[in-house]
């Protein structure tokens, strides 16, 4: 297992040493309740549609699943009931427009706001997967009302796996790998979008829903552009005890171009012609897991580090940093309870799995500072999907 992790830190070294001269990014990647209720710790070990942004080796599991559609939403909001009617005299229009600003520069200084959407389907499980997805992710942030800036990034990708379970005795390994095509629209990575560009139309308008519905974002400078990525990952487990690494994003280099919003709206196309080259930023996550079956109560316990690669570097005093810790209990086969912990910050969640109805809500909180503790980013996320 040693040299397996240590061949997969080899591979991202090479990713990052292959892409120097190009700029490093991240990935786009959704919400999914189940991960962030579980507070962030099923990547090594999902499975099903969640495998497509985890590890691949869930594609072995023996049963298969066929999403005909998931749509999963999330916001960047922490629901204190101050919070709640701060956002209510909003949405009403009894705010005026000096308190419209305090609350939105409240709601960015003090958490971050703004919302994501994941949409997708495909087929996981017995020995391959096969899918599409797109993920848009949209955050302000900032120090001030007016220094705020929003981050934008939207992704549409296509995927092709496989996946290999071996069986020795009473040892399960399950290896798996897919390729992904993605094309990636981003506010442009160094200043991002104005916060106030925004934002002050809508405080100006006497109906704040229809200055949203009105805003012209035309003339916002964005960058497009496509490439390939590849994942790996693996599992071996033994009764309920399992490990477990996974490596994402190791792509080639790949070029960007920056347009306008109004261009691309104007012309019905999106830019493919870059110059100007970026890298996906490979991660390594390696974790383990304590499943145990049951009708009745079936109880989960997952424990995984993210960045494994930055850890090393990084010395194990940084480990609250990287880990991710999370347990779910299974109730009768369609009722799950989850609560975990974020780099030291508390999530809760809960789903219910109706035939081929699933719905999965969380509330999480994500460490964004430097160190433990320095600053979390509190959200709600929401899933619904039709799976067989």
């Amino acid at each position: 297992m040693k040299k397996i992790i240590g061949l997969l830190l080899i591979l991202s070294l090479g990713a990052v040493a292959f892409g120097q001269g190009a700029t490093a990014i991240q990935s786009v990647s959704p919400k999914t309740p189940k991960t962030m209720g579980m507070g962030g710790a099923f990547k090594v070990f999902s499975t099903g549609y969640e495998s497509f942004f985890g590890n691949p080796a869930g594609f072995a599991s023996e049963k298969g699943s066929l999403t005909i559609a998931d749509l999963g939403t999330w916001v960047y909001f922490k629901p204190t009931q101050a919070n709640i009617d701060k956002a209510m005299e909003i949405a009403d229009g009894t705010a005026t427009e000096s308190q419209m600003a305090s609350y939105l520069g409240d709601f960015v200084i003090n958490n971050g706001l703004g919302a994501g959407l994941s949409l997708g389907l495909g087929w996981a499980g017995k020995g391959f997967g096969l899918g599409v997805n797109v993920v848009s992710d949209n955050l302000a942030f900032g120090t001030s009302f007016l220094g705020a800036k929003i981050a934008s990034r939207t992704q549409a990708t296509a995927i092709a796996g496989i996946g290999i379970p071996i069986k020795i005795g009473p040892f399960r390994i399950k290896l798996g790998a897919d390729a992904r095509a993605y094309y990636l629209l981003n506010s442009p990575f160094d200043t991002h979008w104005k916060f106030t560009d925004i934002a002050q139309p809508i405080i100006a308008d006497v109906d704040p829903m229809a200055a949203v519905r009105n805003l012209d974002i035309l003339d916002l400078d964005i960058l497009g552009g496509y490439g390939f990525a590849f994942d790996a990952g693996l599992t071996f487990g033994i009764g309920p005890f399992s490990v477990g690494a996974v490596v994402r994003d190791y792509g080639l280099e790949f070029n960007m171009e920056t347009t306008k919003v109004g261009t691309i709206m104007d012309e019905m196309m999106v830019p493919t012609e870059g110059t100007v080259p970026y890298v996906l930023t490979p991660t390594v996550s390696v974790g383990a897991a304590l499943q145990l079956g049951g009708k009745l109560l079936a109880p989960s316990l997952f424990v995984e580090a993210e960045d494994a690669l930055g850890l090393v570097e990084d010395g194990f005093d940084t480990v609250w940093m990287h880990l991710h810790a999370g347990a779910e209990i299974k109730l009768l086969n369609f009722i799950a309870l989850r609560a975990g912990m974020n780099k030291g910050w508390l999530s809760l969640g809960a789903g219910l799995d109706l035939l081929f109805l699933e719905v999965d809500a969380a509330l999480f909180t994500e460490e964004v500072g430097l160190n433990p503790g320095d600053f979390g980013r509190t959200g709600l996320a929401v899933q619904v999907a039709f799976r067989f």
